[in-house]
């Protein structure tokens, strides 16, 4: 049998946008810094985590483990002091062409200050056009009011559905989730625009 050709390795994500730089984490991306918000009460909360006890070595071992094809660790950089300040995650299913986007923000300083809304639409576009993806949606708990913030009202997405009950928090309280979607031709199944 033949000797399969190596693969390339997958193109990284890099785009600027807005006074940000988005990028693929390595697992060199690690600091202190990081590692602490990781770890923050704030942070997890907003995504429905548990404790997650990360060290430096842990967290460069989660990062080396997405594999820049079916999952994506993006990190969203300050263009003017380099401080890594959040990240996205985009679970994808390339049979399927859609993704699955989680996004939080660990420094404090920036929460409230719409990276989301200043970043989002360019890593939209970047996994539409270069990634061959068609959906891609966010799960987001009913009560996560700050991340809501960042869809409710945004032209790119559309409340495709209330997930009753959907999930339970790590003390035990079952929450809603909402589903958003963003298609890449802007419109939904039934053919109108969100």
């Amino acid at each position: 049998m033949p000797a399969q050709p190596a693969r390339a390795p997958p193109a990284l994500v890099t785009i600027e946008t807005n006074g940000f730089l988005l990028r693929t984490l390595v697992p060199a991306d690690v600091t202190p810094r990081f590692v602490e918000w990781i770890n923050d009460a704030r942070m997890r909360e907003g995504l429905n985590l548990p404790e997650l006890g990360f060290t430096a070595e842990r967290l460069a071992q989660f990062i080396a483990g997405f594999d820049g094809v079916h999952h994506h660790f993006i990190g969203i950089f300050d263009r003017a002091n380099g401080l890594l300040l959040g990240f996205y995650t985009l679970d994808v299913s390339l049979a399927h062409k859609v993704g699955n986007i989680t996004a939080s923000i660990g420094e404090p300083e920036y929460a409230g200050q719409r990276v989301f809304w200043r970043t989002i639409d360019a890593l939209l576009d970047h996994f539409f056009t270069f990634r061959n993806i068609d959906k891609i949606t966010a799960r987001i708990l009913a009560k996560n009011h700050g991340m809501l913030f960042n869809f409710v009202g945004n032209t790119r997405f559309v409340c495709e559905a209330r997930l009753r009950k959907e999930c339970l928090t790590p003390a035990g309280e079952r929450v809603d989730v909402l589903v958003f979607a963003s298609f890449k031709d802007g419109k939904r199944e039934d053919g109108t625009a969100p």
